[in-house]
Order: structure tokens, then sequence, then C-alpha cells
């Protein structure tokens, strides 16, 4: 099992927060796992320093700046996002359209983009299109990331929905529509 992070390392993305999960989950799950945190900045040496504290040495890889998306999220079983604030992450948006199961920290759009809570568990909510942490407890996230980890068929289902939603709301072909229809209105109300 493949968990990854994205994002810049900087306090506001919260890598310690995932690696201190991932810790936890070390702790009460036997399944083989790997955690990869991909991107960079000035907080790396640190966190390769924690990684190490916590006893992820074997486990943790920093892959560093990626450019080739295309390649990492279809690797990674599952996508993780950390934050302590966010507006609407493309992260999230590149892992739902690669139909990789998420979880992440009920924060700014995160709530928007994983949809309707359907149940609640522990801290945490599985929703329509991820698992939301409701707080910042390294514990909570770790059983959320338990519960993807060991129940195979809700990956699925949520990277489904995700990949749908995001082909519906994020697409190219929406994009260029909503455009030409910002253009259209404008044109219209610039006349006398």
């Amino acid at each position: 099992m493949l968990i990854g992070i994205v994002g810049r390392l900087t306090e506001i993305k919260n890598h310690k927060g995932f690696l201190d999960a991932a810790a936890e989950l070390r702790k009460t799950n036997r399944a083989r796992m790997r955690f990869v945190v991909i991107g960079d900045g000035g907080l790396r040496p640190q966190l390769e320093l924690h990684a190490h504290e916590l006893g992820l040495h074997d486990d943790v890889l920093f892959l560093g700046s990626r450019t080739d998306p295309e390649n990492f999220y279809p690797a990674l079983d599952i996508v993780a996002l950390t934050s302590l604030n966010e507006g609407t992450p493309l992260s999230l948006i590149e892992a739902m359209a690669n139909e990789r199961p998420v979880i992440a920290t009920a924060v700014g759009g995160v709530v928007d983009l994983l949809g309707q809570k359907l149940s609640s568990a522990d801290g945490y909510y599985v929703c329509e299109r991820g698992i939301l942490v409701a707080g910042q407890d390294p514990e909570t996230f770790a059983r959320g990331l338990a519960r993807l980890v060991e129940d195979e068929a809700l990956r699925r289902e949520i990277a489904t929905r995700g990949q749908e939603f995001v082909e519906q709301n994020y697409s190219k072909d929406r994009l260029l529509s909503d455009v030409s229809s910002l253009y259209r209105q404008l044109v219209s109300e610039a006349r006398p």
C-alpha cells in the first residue's frame, strides 16, 4: 500500500501531521505500507529528521518536486492532505481525476470537494468522495487512513465518485464552456 501526500513543504501544508499520522497508523496496522512525500521546500530537512525520529526512516520516501503527475498519482493507493488551511486544493482534484481515494482535513474548499457526509466514526467522516477528518489530531487521521487501507470496496467507491465529480466539474471542456458563457454574458451586458 502506497500512501502519498503532494504539496510544498511548508508549515501550512502540515506534512509533520502526515508523518505523525503515519507513525500512529504503523502502531495499529500490520499491512505493508510505504509513505511518499512529493514536493519540496525549506522544511524538508526538518521533516526528514522527524520521520527518522518517529522510526519511519525505512517507510517514508521524500521524492522532491515532480512534474509528472500522470505518473505518480496512478502509483499511489491513497492520497492524503493534512493542511491547516486550504482554498480548493489542486492535489486533491488531480488525485480524484486519477481515480485515487483521498483523505483530508476539513479545511477550506476540501469540504466541498469531498461532498456529502455519509457516515461518521471516531472523529472522521466517510463522504461521497473521500474521508474527511474533522480536526488536526494525528490519531484521528490515522484511524481514517486505517479505514481506507482496510476497506478496498470503500477505496474503489470514493475513487470512482471522485473521478466522476472532477470530470463533471473540472474538465477542460467544462472550463472552456464556462469561459465562453462568461464572455457571451459580458458582451450582451455591454451592448446598449
